[in-house]
């Protein structure tokens, strides 16, 4: 054969060698891609999981520490949590913040008045209107201070048409369907700074103090679930000044016989006279400042075992307290004084000893305050080799009532110990719109991803 011959024959051997390497470049390509997505889908799944156990683990432990919500929660962070307060598991780091719901203004309690007081929705009152027109059950518009909200016909004229739900929020998310509602009004700017506060179980009562000069997201004020216990601060069911007999009110209560009877007496008259909130005992002769220091934790107008929407005096930050109904300037002062200065107030009598507010301003806040909770938000980040970002969750727990075994002194077995919280929603988070405008989202300090 000659050399020309030969060359002509190399010609399709090279060319079948060229789409063979063609083909091996590409598909060990591919191997490469399906392998990181692999590895990626291990890892995001690996992520989840670090997260229900972070999730399920607060909510027992919340339950434990707490007595099933009738006292505050005294968390500290796990053994093997770092500077940062990111704790190893497995191959990947998490974080937790525990949100105290009692915080937070109740979306779906708090007043149009309440509402509009938020620095959101301050410049807006139809905002407020909205929120109100978007929960309560009927399709007349709210209207206030010459503001009016929007009802189903505002939203079946947009292109895209739906009703007003004229129900219950069931998440924050919901104010996005609402007129008027940003992503940046309900999460922040875009943007929001990472910088780390400090620790995953950071003291909020410290943090509640701190002011800023940006305006607050209203994810960081508002909350469509909250309530305490009806006990006391050491657990014992309060005694309604209602219904309970003058003999009840001296033995569970400690007051004289004198006072109980004028109780007894008053709660059965109408008008400005009559008792009907814990507020009024306040009005009724010989229920002084120095009884309610005594007695202000163990009432109650109610024998339901939760009192929903109530703020707790000690976390809620100075726009939650201001926006409550008839907080002034001297007020809220007062009370931000009060805590700057170190109080801690255990149970609703410490109000009392607030020195600086008379009867008529104590009255103002001893319906809508408590000093605990049974609702709390649980955030969790989880870092994890082969995830870009960290996969984010949160999840609202509500603690069960414990039982009477659980909350003796003498309790200690496993089968006594308070049932864990029940997680009622679970979500994951994306960063924008989502927890960007959380803190804290620095990498562990050693040895981390």
């Amino acid at each position: 054969m000659s050399a020309r011959r030969r060359g002509q024959a190399l010609v399709p051997v090279l060319f079948i060698m060229v789409i063979l390497v063609s083909v091996a470049v590409a598909l060990t390509v591919r191997v490469r891609g399906d392998n990181r997505s692999s590895s990626a889908a291990v890892a995001e799944a690996q992520a989840h999981w670090i997260a229900r156990g972070a999730v399920t683990s607060m909510a027992a432990q919340l339950a434990h520490l707490t007595n099933g919500g009738a006292v505050a929660p005294e968390l500290a962070p796990p053994p093997d949590t770092d500077a940062n307060g990111w704790t190893r598991a497995g191959d990947g780091w998490y974080r937790v913040e525990v949100v105290d719901t009692a915080s937070r203004l109740n979306l779906n309690l708090a007043s149009t008045a309440s509402l509009a007081a938020l620095p959101v929705l301050r410049d807006d009152p139809s905002l407020a209107c909205a929120i109100v027109d978007w929960r309560d059950a009927n399709e007349t518009p709210e209207a206030t201070n010459g503001s009016q909200g929007a009802e189903s016909d505002t939203y079946q004229a947009l292109p895209r048409p739906y009703s007003a739900k004229n129900a219950p929020f069931d998440t924050l998310g919901e104010l996005l369907l609402l007129r008027g509602f940003t992503t940046a009004m309900l999460y922040g700017p875009a943007g929001a700074s990472d910088a780390d506060d400090g620790g995953a179980l950071a003291d909020t009562r410290q943090q509640a103090l701190e002011t800023t000069e940006a305006t607050p997201a209203l994810c960081e004020l508002l909350t469509t679930y909250s309530r305490e216990r009806n006990v006391d601060a050491t657990g014992t069911q309060r005694t309604n000044i209602l219904t309970a007999t003058a003999d009840a009110l001296v033995t569970r209560l400690g007051i004289s016989r004198t006072l109980a009877d004028r109780l007894v007496q008053r709660r059965s008259q109408t008008g400005a006279d009559g008792v009907r909130s814990v507020s009024d005992l306040l009005n009724v002769p010989g229920f002084t400042r120095t009884v309610m220091q005594s007695i202000g934790d163990k009432v109650t107008v109610t024998d339901d075992p939760f009192r929903p929407g109530v703020v707790n005096i000690n976390l809620a930050p100075t726009d939650v307290l201001a926006a409550l109904p008839g907080v002034d300037q001297t007020i809220l002062s007062a009370l931000i004084t009060a805590r700057q200065g170190g109080t801690l107030f255990a149970g609703l009598n410490d109000l009392f000893q607030l020195a600086s507010l008379n009867r008529q301003q104590l009255q103002v806040l001893i319906d809508n305050l408590c000093t605990k909770s049974s609702v709390y938000l649980v955030r969790v980040r989880v870092r994890m080799p082969g995830l870009a970002m960290p996969y984010v969750v949160e999840a609202l727990v509500d603690l069960p009532e414990a039982t009477a075994a659980a909350t003796a002194e003498t309790a200690t077995d496993a089968q006594s110990a308070p049932p864990p919280g029940r997680v009622l929603q679970w979500r994951e988070v994306a960063r924008s719109p989502g927890w960007s405008s959380w803190r804290s989202t620095s990498p562990p300090s050693t040895g981390g991803p």
